[in-house]
């Protein structure tokens, strides 16, 4: 018995539904699809989406207030009727025709993830660095949109809702079961990016996801050993070379811009970008 959770914030999620609904329907499982919209700005999307609800055991509701990344998947692991809970991020979709059914085969795990994965086939700019990002770093790392997890856990380490902006909120979740002895097992049974933000959104969620990162460090709830980036900035603060950093970053900053907004982004001077806006601090 299986519950498929997905949270949106201004998505569209019809396509990912239906596939989805798809697969549990031709397996022949007890499933249920919840699908949470966090109060979505675009209305037209979320009337969209209520079609949803003409699935049969798929519901779609919309929150009156947004709540946030954390407690949005705290509010659907509640709602959840089953005790395996599936969750998948709007603006993603399943790589495989398998894809629920490979799920259910390691279904005695605590914790699973499928990982993420790219487009195949590159956007053009303004969109190519968030399609090279999940190829080149995020389909490396344990991410809050594509996972399966028992429900009694999620329940007893649920994700820290004192986190309401954008990133980190899935390290320190994942972290935060490891510790409690519930290690994550990884599988490949990706699901697909759409790479739909522009580099200047995605800079902004950048922006926004090392604010919450270095929030984190400072409450004492992420340590530099658990991300690769805050040691690196960390060292450089000890070395006393943040401040240098940061002054070469203002000095060539529209010469990295135009390069992240290009067709041919550098995912180093991305890098670059992020270490500078660390060593603000």
């Amino acid at each position: 018995m299986l519950s498929v959770l997905i949270p949106t914030y201004n998505c569209n999620i019809t396509s990912l539904v239906h596939k989805i609904h798809k697969q549990a329907s031709e397996l022949n499982v007890v499933f249920e699809i919840i699908c949470i919209d966090d109060c979505s700005t675009t209305k037209s999307i979320s009337e969209a989406n209520q079609n949803i609800s003409n699935l049969k055991n798929t519901n779609y509701t919309i929150l009156d207030k947004n709540v946030g990344r954390s407690a949005i998947r705290n509010i659907l692991a509640k709602q959840a009727t089953y005790n395996l809970l599936l969750f998948i991020d709007a603006g993603t979709m399943p790589k495989n025709t398998d894809f629920i059914k490979s799920y259910l085969k390691v279904k005695n795990h605590a914790v699973t993830s499928g990982g993420m994965t790219c487009l195949a086939t590159p956007p053009n700019k303004p969109y190519k660095l968030r399609w090279l990002y999940t190829k080149k770093r995020e389909h490396k790392t344990l991410c809050s949109s594509n996972f399966m997890i028992k429900k009694d856990v999620i329940l007893a380490h649920p994700f820290d809702e004192t986190i309401t902006s954008y990133g980190y909120e899935d390290v320190l979740f994942f972290k935060n079961l490891e510790k409690h002895d519930f290690k994550t097992h990884f599988f490949n049974n990706p699901v697909v990016h759409h790479a739909d933000d522009d580099t200047s959104t995605f800079l902004n969620k950048t922006d926004k996801a090392l604010n919450n990162l270095m929030m984190l460090y400072n409450e004492k709830k992420i340590f530099p050993h658990q991300v690769k980036l805050l040691k690196l900035y960390l060292s450089l603060k000890t070395l006393k070379l943040n401040g240098l950093i940061y002054l070469i970053f203002k000095i060539v900053k529209p010469i990295v811009k135009i390069n992240l907004n290009s067709n041919n982004p550098s995912i180093l001077l991305f890098d670059f970008y992020r270490i500078s806006y660390l060593c603000r601090h």
